[in-house]
Parts: C-alpha cells; structure tokens; sequence
C-alpha cells in the first residue's frame, strides 16, 4: 500500500472528527476577532456609528465690538447665513455640485476645489459661501433631502456704524491664510476662520474672537434632519471682548476733515498727560468697509498699489528724516552741555553758508539770518546757527542724547508692526563706510534732523508729548478698556518710559523758542498763531530723495499748561510753515467747539 492510500484511510477513519477540529478552529476565530472588535475596537466603531448620526455644527461666537473712548460703537456684528458642506455626507455628485453652485451663484469648480482640499476631515463643515440671501437659505431647508451634506449657519460678520473711519487703526478681519493657519494652528484656528489683519483688530485678535460653540443634530441616512440630539448638550459660545480705544470719534472724524488737504502724509492728535492717542489719520487710506464682502483682484491691487500705499500706516509704520523739530533735542543738548544758552550768540553769524573741512552746509534762507540767539535760532529755524551746535556736540555725544529720548526705538503702541527708525551712531558709520569713509561733519547734518536719521511722526509725538510736559516720556497708547463678556473690565493705565535726559532749564529753553516760533510775525510758525491761546511749535522742511521735500509741523497748546499735541507731516508737502494754518483750523475746532461739547 502506497502513501496516498493509507493517508485516504486514515482521513476516511477519522472524517467527523476532523470536520468537528475544522469547525472549532473556524468558530474560535470568528470569535476571536468579535471579542477584538467589541471590546479593543468598541469606541472606534461606537464613534463611527454616531458620526454617522449625529451632525456636529460649529456656533460662531461674536467677535468683540470695538467703542471710542466715550463708548460710541465704531466696530459692530451683523448677522449673516454661511453656505457649508460636511464632507462625509456630501456624496459628491456632478449634479449635486451644478445645482448647489446654480441655488448659491458660486462656480462647480471652486465647489470641487473646496472640498477635495479638506475632505480628509470628515466631520467639520467645509465653507462654501458666506453671506447668502435667506431666500435661497430657505429653498436648502425646505429641500434638505435634495442637498445631503449640504448645511448652513449664522454667523457674524464686521459692521461699521460711521462708514469709513480710523481704517489704520481699526483694521479689518478676513479669512485665515494658509501661512497664517501655519503660524497659528496652536491657537485652535480652522481653515475658513475669520481672523483681524491688520490694526487693533490684528494686535487684539485672541481677545476679540472669542471662542465657538456647538450644536448636535441627529440626522438620517439621507442627510435630513431629525432634531437636537437628547443626550449631548449643545455648547454655547463664547463671544470676543469688547475694546474701548482712546481716540475720540468726533476729534477723529475732524481730523479725516483736516486730512482732505493732504494727499499724502499724516496728523496726530494726542495728550501730552498721559500719552493717549485722541485722534490720527494717515493718507491715503483704505475704506475697511469693503472687507465686510469678498473683493476682488482689481480692488486688492489698488489697495496695494506700490507708489500710495494706501494700506501703510504712516504715523507709526512710515519713517522720515525729522528735519528741523530734531532741532529742538539738539538745542536742548546744547544747553546742558554749555554750549548754548537762551540768549547766547554762535561765533559765526548766519549769512547762508558755513564751510566745515572741505565741505560747505548750507541754510535754508540763502540770504543768510546774521547774528541769532539760541531762541531765536529756533523760531527762525537757523541752520547755520544749529550747526555751529553740531559741530560742538559731536556725534557721540548727540546720538546719547537721541537714543536716551527714545528715538531708534517703537514706542510700544498696541498696533502691529511699528517701524524703528533709526539714530546713526560711530558703530553705524563705521560699519556702513569703513573708520576712515566718514568725517566729524555727519554730526551738522544730523542736529538739523536731516542725514541717514529716520523717525516716525509717532516717536516725534512721544518726544514733543514729553517737552510740553516737563520731561516725562509717556508711551503712545491706543487702548484704554477691555471688557470681556461676564467679567471685570481690564483697564490701561498710562505707562511711563521714562524722563528726557534735559534739566527743567533745557526743557524751558527750548518751550520758550518755540512760543517764538508761532508767535513772532517774523517766525516760521506765524501762520499757528492765535489770538486766545498760546501755541508752541516747531516747523521742519524734510529733504527727500525721491522728490519735493516733506514738511513737518509739531505743535502743542496753551503752552504754559499744555493739553494736546499735535503733529502734522505731509510727504512732498515743501516747507514746514505753509502747513501751520492746518494746526490754527485744529487748535480753534478743540478749544472752541471740541472742549465744550466734551464737557
């Protein structure tokens, strides 16, 4: 017998019980593999089954309102419907994607786009169209069943009470980016979430967008619709904290006023008491009404066209040469270091030029101003007499002084994106042209403000703040009040930086060239003057490579306890002084008409 045939016998014999071990084998397995499903695999497939029930909806919150400082709402919500599909119900048919893009007026490919970019998560609503009229928001709920996976939403979109207002400081919100989502993923931020770009809506964004909430609805297998689902609880939102700013909207709307005589530049209206920003304005700007809706490339273009720029706030983000207000700092220099006094005269008298080594530095008036003081150098605005006072300083001892006054440096403002300026120094000049590319004279360009010195009109601001006050150097702020939802109300208190490195009689000095400057027919800020108060200024004619020369007009009243601050600079503007009559028109609107209706 063969091995084939007695291995048959043996089978043959012993068939049933064979069958019986198979069975049992088979039987284990199976049963194997139901106790892994039910008790290691229980929750996944628990999870599924109720994804598959329940619809998870997220619920907006209300981003926080943004009030002037005397609570007029200047930032608002308004509702709106938000068209979304949930991926694991959208069956992603053709004809599903024709009729929703035909029902909500948006193109099938940019449907197909949406979806195929986060279809990998599953269970979160994909944005499709926001701010949807409630005709077809209703044809959608009456004809669910028409549009599985299709869903739609409250949510709350930016409104402006004033139109067009403070735009570079109010700012706006729009949809998260890719680099943005990058950036911020550990903050909870989604694809489709609206965030603040640009502002105090950019700077205060966790605090003004709140927190989501959400709601379970229990749905069939077609994509309708049941009703809330018993046993979750819906979680309610969290809506943004309000902020209360400093600026004043009636000063601010006098100021856009003021501003339509300038086509580019800016004007800054701030307490010297404590740094509050009242009011500014920087030109041209941008109207933030229009990110309440989706724009266009053409739109976006003319909001980034390379020669206005009109989306660049000038006051804290532009930087200039400060020409002659920097005069004042270096006047005040001269006096704590002996060099001048109020009534002293420099060795050589102004006749229009002055020869410092091989190079020749001239004065603005070309006929020449003789024999000056020291105040009247600065109502005059005398360069020849200020570089007399550079070359004396020198430019270690001037850029000490520049940098203990805070220039070089942002001032800390609650808006993002403040520009530095910059105070050359020895390490500056060395690095940039080499020990032996550069001579003592960069120092008689920098006292009368002009060379590679650069500032911004804020730290301008900040700086003449702390003139007018007696030496106190409050940081610029913006933001006075933060009032969460349900919570205390968080308030600012002014910050002092520190104190000017001026003796009271320096500070004094250089006040009383400045009560010159706008009240001597003969001075450079003459077109200041008023008759019932006493204004104190300094004007400046800034060179500029680029074209016409930029003018600068810095002021502040009544000068012997002042209240406000007020700077003016217009790029390509020419000289300082055609400006001074813009400072008249704003000094007569806050003293005679702002104060009383304030009070």
């Amino acid at each position: 017998m063969n091995n084939y045939d007695f291995t048959e016998k043996i089978f043959i014999e012993h068939r049933d019980k064979t069958l019986l071990v198979i069975i049992f084998i088979v039987f284990l397995l199976l049963l194997l593999r139901l106790g892994y499903l039910q008790i290691f695999r229980s929750k996944y497939y628990y999870t599924l089954s109720e994804h598959n029930r329940i619809r998870v909806l997220p619920t907006p919150s209300a981003r926080g309102r943004i009030m002037d400082r005397n609570g007029m709402i200047l930032v608002d919500n308004s509702p709106t419907y938000t068209v979304s599909i949930m991926p694991f119900e959208f069956p992603a048919d053709s004809g599903l994607v024709e009729k929703l893009a035909n029902l909500i007026d948006v193109s099938p490919d940019y449907i197909w786009k949406q979806y195929m970019k986060t279809k990998d998560i599953q269970y979160l609503p994909v944005k499709i169209k926001k701010r949807v009229d409630f005709q077809k928001i209703n044809e959608i709920e009456e004809k669910s069943s028409e549009y599985p996976g299709v869903v739609y939403q409250v949510e709350p979109v930016r409104s402006y009470p004033f139109g067009k207002i403070a735009p570079h400081i109010l700012g706006y919100v729009g949809e998260v980016s890719a680099a943005e989502l990058r950036e911020r993923y550990q903050e909870g931020i989604k694809a489709g979430d609206m965030v603040g770009k640009q502002g105090v809506e950019r700077y205060f964004d966790n605090i003004l967008r709140g927190k989501n909430g959400a709601s379970f609805l229990e749905v069939r297998s077609n994509g309708e619709v049941v009703g809330p689902v018993k046993e979750y609880k819906d979680i309610s939102p969290k809506n943004g904290a309000d902020l209360i700013l400093t600026i004043d909207m009636n000063m601010q709307k006098y100021l856009k006023f003021l501003s339509r005589w300038i086509p580019k530049g800016t004007i800054i209206a701030m307490n010297p008491r404590n740094g509050e920003i009242l009011a500014a304005v920087s030109k041209p700007d941008f109207d933030q009404t229009i990110f309440s809706n989706p724009i266009n490339d053409t739109t976006w273009a003319k909001l980034n066209n390379p020669e206005t720029h009109p989306m660049l706030c000038r006051w804290y983000q532009g930087t200039y040469p400060p020409a002659s207000p920097m005069k004042i700092m270096s006047a005040a220099a001269a006096v704590d270091e002996n060099i001048a006094s109020a009534y002293s005269h420099m060795e050589y008298p102004c006749l229009g030029a002055m020869q410092y080594g091989d190079r020749w530095f001239f004065c603005w008036h070309r006929s020449g101003h003789g024999y000056l003081d020291l105040l009247e150098a600065i109502a005059q605005s005398c360069d020849i007499y200020f570089y007399q006072v550079g070359a004396r300083l020198g430019l270690d001892t001037w850029s000490d002084y520049a940098k203990k006054c805070f220039f070089g440096q942002p001032t800390g403002i609650e808006l993002p994106h403040e520009a530095a300026g910059l105070v050359p120094d020895r390490n500056y000049y060395n690095n940039r042209y080499g020990r032996r590319g550069w001579g003592a004279g960069v120092a008689l360009n920098l006292v009368i403000g002009q060379g590679e010195l650069l500032t911004t009109p804020l730290q301008m601001a900040q700086f003449f703040a702390a003139i007018a006050n007696g030496g106190t150097v409050w940081k610029p702020r913006i933001i006075k009040e933060i009032r969460p939802p349900l919570r205390y109300p968080r308030v600012f208190p002014p910050v002092e930086r520190g104190k000017l490195p001026f003796s009271s009689e320096a500070i004094k000095t250089v006040v009383d060239g400045m009560i010159r400057t706008c009240n001597e027919k003969w001075a450079t800020g003459y077109g200041a003057h008023m008759d019932d108060v006493v204004v104190a200024g300094k004007t400046g004619t800034a060179q500029n490579p680029h074209g016409a020369d930029h003018a600068w007009f810095i002021s502040f009243a009544p000068a012997d306890n002042p209240e406000i601050v007020l700077v003016i600079l217009v790029e390509a503007g020419g000289s300082g002084g055609a400006w001074t009559w813009l400072a008249k028109m704003f000094y007569d609107y806050y003293f005679h008409i702002w104060k009383f209706e304030e009070s």
